[in-house]
This record gives C-alpha cells, structure tokens and sequence, in this order.
C-alpha cells in the first residue's frame, strides 16, 4: 500500500505530526510505503524559504498583524494559483501512486481536495487538524476522514457541513518516543523549560532566575539552535541545565514534573502523552489561544493569560504541588484513554 503525507515547516508541528502519523503506520503495517512531502518545497522549490521566512517573521515579531490575518482568511474562499499547483499534483499522483493521500496543513487541504473533485479522484483523503481550533481553511466536503484532538474540534467541523462519521478524535498525532513511563522516585522536582531558543517564552529571565535559586528543583531548557542563548544562560545561571539542539526531547519531557511552554498543538499532546502538566504563559496566536482554553477545559496544566497575571510564587508552589500534579497527570491519562485510533489506514479497511 503505498501512502502519501502532504506536510509543510509552518512551525515545525505539522512535520511532528507528519513524521508521527508515518511511525504510527509503518508500526502496526510495516509493508506499507509511506512517503512525507513538504507541500510548499515541492510546489514553490524556489520559493519556499522566503515563504517560511517570511511565516516566521511574522509570527515571532508581528504576531498582532498575523492574527489579523488569519481572522481576515476565514472569511475568504480563493485558493490561488490552482492551474500551477494542478500541475504539480498531477506529477505528485502519477509519481508515487498513492492508495491514500494524507495533509496536516490547511494549504494542502484546499489544493488536494479542489485537485481532487476537479480530476475526479478517487483516492481516499484523509486530514489530521493540528490545533484545538478550526479555521475555514481546514475544512471540505472532498475530504473523506478528519481526525482532531478534541470533541469540539468535531463539534465544529459539523457545524461547518462535514458529516459526523466522518470525523474521528484521536487526539493530535505525536512520536511513540513520547508514551510516558512508570513513575520514578526522585528527591527533586523536574521542570523542563520549551520554547526559549525562540525567545517564545515570557518573563524567561525571571523564571529562570527564580528557579536557578530554589531548592529541590531541577530546571531543564532546551534553547535548540539558539547557540547564544544556551551560552547566556550557562554564563548566567549556574543552576539551569541549558541544552542544545537534542533528539532526546521526549526523554526531558518524560522525566520532567512541569513544562513551561507555549500552547502550540504538538507539544501540547506530546506533554499529554508523557504525562506531564503544562505551564503556559501569555498565548498570543490564535490557534494558541484556542489550544490554551482546551488546556484549561480539560485540566491539563496552568494558563497565565497575560504578562501582568504572571507572578513567580504561584509558579513555584505548582512546581511543588505533588497532589496537584499528580492530578493533572490522571487527567491526561483518562483523556487519552478515550481517543480512537490515530491510524490512517485503520479506517481504510473498515471503509
């Protein structure tokens, strides 16, 4: 069976889940062929970086005007550029032949599936939403399965026409890396700090002094490629573990009591997988925010709503709160166990 994951880097959670989607396959139907495209590297090769950059720009700078312009978006019904993408989408077809096309990214929803009612396509296409919110962009009567992380993802989706047999919660797909294992006795609590080689995390100075200085805490954060950043922070705070770029994000997430992140909708079902409550600060993109209320709805973890709420004393008595933690640990634990299968090929024998 040859299966084909349309992706793109708009943040590197749609590649996560891409990535995951394609081990949760090769796991259980290790014969198939799955093969991950960048949507936008093989439709815009010359284009793309600027593209990206361009994404990143506006999301880590000018997040206000990107809100604006999703909220604008959602009103729009235009996908530009169709004779050039068809193109492309032919070759796509004719090259791998896929049994099944799968996308995790709104751009390639609305090109396959207007590719596909135009051609008449017959292969089955099956998206994987990546947040707890749902833009318009998302959403297609060509597409045959959706898979989301939460029942009012669903409740949306019917709201907006798509027939409830065809939309299954099975949470947002992330790597088996990050199933969480038995608890461990440890003398000191474990904080891991997500999100600051980007400079995403509010009031870092502050955290991070707080916890360089307080006893019976093990702080972690991970600073990715940011090289200058791990060196300050290794210069600055003699108590803070600064980490590189690493593969071994799931094993810190699993052996960490708390994270501090941003709500973006990958971490927040990798943190859900390992077992490990969430501490999240001053969301400001849409789709945050929307993954912040579901945080909040299912107890998963602590939302500051805004830099002036935020006050390092509450933060060091949930670090401490056992109880509390073990709690928010039992809630994801019963909230996953309620998610159907994430598995794309699952629903093709049953179709």
């Amino acid at each position: 069976m040859n299966i084909l994951i349309l992706t793109g880097r708009f943040g590197m959670g749609h590649v996560k889940c891409a990535e995951a989607i394609k081990e949760e396959i090769k796991h259980k139907y290790p014969n198939s062929d799955v093969t991950v495209i960048d949507f936008c590297d093989y439709c815009f090769p010359r284009a793309s970086k600027y593209i990206y950059k361009g994404f990143e720009l506006c999301v880590f700078k000018f997040y206000d005007a990107y809100n604006k312009l999703a909220k604008f978006s959602n009103h729009l019904n235009c996908v530009p550029f169709k004779r050039m993408i068809y193109n492309h989408m032919e070759k796509l077809m004719c090259t791998y032949n896929p049994d099944l096309v799968v996308a995790d990214l709104p751009m390639c929803v609305q090109y396959f599936s207007s590719f596909k009612k135009k051609h008449r396509v017959k292969v089955p296409f099956y998206v994987y939403i990546t947040d707890i919110t749902i833009h318009k962009d998302w959403i297609s009567k060509n597409v045959d399965k959706y898979f989301v992380g939460d029942r009012i993802c669903k409740r949306e989706l019917i709201d907006n026409g798509i027939v409830d047999s065809k939309i299954h919660v099975c949470g947002i797909p992330v790597a088996r890396s990050f199933a969480g294992g038995q608890a461990k006795a440890k003398r000191e609590n474990n904080v891991l700090i997500m999100g600051g080689g980007l400079g995403l995390i509010p009031c870092q100075d502050t955290i991070l002094s707080a916890l360089n200085k307080e006893e019976g805490v093990t702080t972690t954060i991970i600073c990715g490629k940011n090289e200058a950043l791990r060196h300050e922070i290794i210069s600055k705070y003699k108590n803070i573990n600064a980490i590189g770029f690493t593969d071994r994000v799931s094993d810190y997430l699993k052996e960490a009591d708390v994270i501090i992140t941003k709500p973006g909708g990958i971490t927040t079902f990798e943190a859900i997988k390992a077992r490990t409550p969430l501490y999240v600060i001053e969301p400001t993109l849409e789709q945050e925010l929307g993954n912040s209320r579901f945080i909040k709805r299912k107890g998963l973890g602590v939302i500051v709503s805004n830099h002036e709420d935020f006050n390092i004393q509450a933060l060091l008595e949930f670090v401490h709160n056992t109880d509390r933690i073990n709690k928010i640990k039992d809630n994801m634990r019963v909230l996953s166990e309620r998610f159907e299968s994430a598995n794309p090929v699952d629903y093709l024998e049953v179709a």
